[in-house]
């Protein structure tokens, strides 16, 4: 009985923590889903950067599909396999027929270095519950040759945005109240002292 056990377990199909794909194939009612463009903008990606994904899909005969719901997986994945997965997220209709942004803030948890951000295998859906991608789909796998979803992400992927007027004042007080209130109050004592000696004269 242990023995039969075993094999069975042997046998059994892993999933990865985390996956995004379900335990039996991509389902379908009449066909799959394509996504056929993955883009992602900036491609250069400091810490806690806002990265917009626009991505198109469509039927095989190429008419654009209406997801229901409007949500979709994403999985981040960089040159040493390391990953992040964002399953079932929210995605917004861009006004043209088929396509939809995803935005993310980027962490210091997310991956570093050269990543690459694919929508996850079958997490595309209509209303009449055909799903796609059958594969994760990224701008290196579509056939649409201008999309790039490959960003840099880290310290040094470039340049920090310039502070705000907010941000400017708010260094510049750190800096310099306190030596400010200082030297008021020291104006102060002296003006005080000053008053007091001329009275004391008369």
């Amino acid at each position: 009985m242990l023995l039969v056990v075993f094999i069975v377990l042997a046998q059994a199909p892993v999933t990865a923590s985390g996956d995004v794909r379900p335990s039996q194939g991509c389902p379908t009612y009449l066909t799959n889903l394509l996504v056929v463009i993955v883009d992602s903008v900036p491609r250069d990606v400091p810490p806690y950067t806002t990265v917009v994904t626009t991505f198109k899909v469509i039927y095989p005969d190429g008419t654009p599909v209406t997801l229901d719901p409007e949500t979709a997986s994403f999985t981040w994945v960089n040159e040493a396999g390391e990953s992040k997965i964002f399953k079932d997220v929210p995605v917004v209709p861009t006004g043209e027929p088929g396509f939809y942004t995803y935005t993310q803030t980027v962490t210091p948890d997310f991956p570093t270095g050269t990543v690459t951000i694919s929508v996850a295998y079958c997490s595309c859906s209509d209303t009449e519950g055909n799903y796609g991608p059958t594969g994760d789909e990224n701008s290196v796998t579509t056939l649409f040759e201008p999309d790039i979803s490959i960003v840099q992400i880290g310290p040094g992927a470039g340049p920090l945005p310039p502070p705000t007027t907010a941000e400017q004042l708010s260094q510049w007080l750190s800096t310099y109240l306190v030596p400010l209130l200082i030297a008021v109050l020291l104006i102060i004592a002296l003006i005080l002292l000053a008053a007091r000696a001329r009275k004391k004269k008369q």
